[in-house]
């Protein structure tokens, strides 16, 4: 059993924190944001009508995958293929109703999950006349778009989330304050390098900083691995992103004795 600080944002961390819960560990949720589905605004509404007009939909995240699910009422076009930059998504598919074929979805397979190996993957690296469009949340990264447009492809934009920062309750702060009490120290997971900000102003309001700091820390990507380091977490692992993942990490840290799998 492992005690584990999740800090992923509601509602997805729910669904992580009872997964642990039955395998046997002591999860917190500790969530510092909401996802809010913008799938009834009129632009993102007139999405789903034309999705059968794209080769490819990229969606960058797990929140995206549940917002287009909804979006589109499960029902997928034939003809139009998916793409998703990693395990937690590829998850979200499979426990969804996204409405897409197997055969018709794109993933990178490892060890780097993120936009930049999606896209240099086929049809994505020759993407020249493809028809993309890119589901995310508000304020994503255009980098790896541009990346795209250059190389020849015809890419639309659509935020079909955003994250809104919410504040722990009291309740909350008090178990992770008993948790940072006991030994050994609870692990923390960040998937999101804003969480690691959001959390670290929290810790220090709180007088727990110093304390969190000692414990160790997950992370799903090498910019949230260094942004963690250059705050002071003394013991940070880079995971890969997705259940999986996180569980079997969790089995190398004291206390962790369960051999469930998810």
């Amino acid at each position: 059993m492992a005690r584990v600080v999740l800090t992923q944002p509601w509602p997805r961390v729910s669904g992580i924190e009872q997964r642990l819960r039955r395998l046997g560990h002591e999860p917190l949720a500790l969530p510092l944001s909401r996802i809010v589905e913008l799938v009834d605004e009129p632009d993102v509404a007139g999405v789903a009508a034309r999705l059968a007009g794209f080769d490819w939909v990229i969606m960058v995240s797990p929140a995206a995958v549940a917002a287009a699910a909804r979006l589109t009422g499960g029902h997928w076009p034939a003809h139009t293929g998916a793409a998703v930059v990693g395990p937690g998504s590829l998850q979200a598919i499979a426990e969804g109703a996204l409405g897409v074929a197997p055969d018709r979805v794109r993933h990178p397979e490892g060890p780097v999950f993120d936009a930049d190996a999606l896209i240099d993957m086929p049809p994505l690296n020759a993407p020249r006349g493809l028809r993309v469009l890119v589901l995310r949340g508000h304020g994503g990264s255009e980098r790896w778009i541009a990346r795209l447009r250059a190389a020849g492809a015809s890419v639309e934009t659509c935020e079909i989330y955003r994250r809104e920062p919410i504040e722990p309750p009291p309740a909350t702060l008090r178990a992770l304050r008993a948790l940072l009490d006991r030994t050994p120290a609870p692990v923390f997971v960040f998937t999101q390098r804003d969480a690691v900000e959001r959390i670290e102003a929290l810790l220090g309001r709180a007088g727990l900083k110093a304390r969190a700091h000692r414990a160790p820390a997950l992370a799903i990507h090498a910019r949230i691995v260094a942004t963690l380091r250059a705050g002071g977490w003394r013991e940070v692992h880079a995971i890969d992103p997705g259940d999986r993942a996180l569980v079997a990490a969790l089995e190398l840290f004291p206390e962790s004795p369960s051999t469930h799998s998810v």
